[in-house]
């Protein structure tokens, strides 16, 4: 059983830490909260009925554990370091990383997932609890945010 769910785990460890950063902004909360999360997955591994879901079920654990921090904590240091947490990423994307970084998290998140998460619209709407048509729309307006941001960088 630990060794199924770790290697699910380390197939999505690097989205899962993005889903992180893009809520809490900072690198070493966003660490806390994915190895919390971890260990409640672990947890609760066997109750989870269709493995097929395992991304989507870990990445609401993620979530929840990055909103109950916030709750917690109600205040966020800016991450500093945001080009240093995705060293391996092409020089080409870190500029559009930054970007996303910087936006609301709730908007950043749709992005993350879609693009960094390779999540399908179905798998979002599954892990957010939402309508397909507004993960849809909520992923379009948050692309639309960040092509606005890019194109006034230029």
């Amino acid at each position: 059983m630990y060794e199924l769910f770790e290697q699910k785990y380390k197939e999505y460890e690097k989205a899962l830490f993005l889903v992180a950063i893009g809520y809490l902004h900072n690198t070493e909360d966003a660490k806390d909260c994915l190895q919390e999360a971890v260990l409640s997955a672990l947890k609760s591994f066997d109750a989870l009925k269709n493995q097929a879901y395992f991304k989507a079920w870990l990445t609401r654990i993620v979530i929840n554990k990055c909103k109950d921090f916030i709750k917690r904590r109600r205040f966020t240091e800016e991450l500093s370091d945001t080009l240093n947490v995705f060293y391996d990423m092409p020089t080409s994307e870190l500029g559009i990383v930054d970007l996303i970084c910087r936006m609301d998290p709730k908007r950043a998140l749709y992005i993350t997932l879609r693009f960094y998460n390779d999540m399908t619209y179905k798998d979002m709407a599954l892990c957010l609890k939402q309508p397909v048509s507004t993960v849809k729309y909520k992923t379009q307006k948050a692309l639309k945010e960040l092509k606005e941001e890019l194109e006034g960088d230029m």
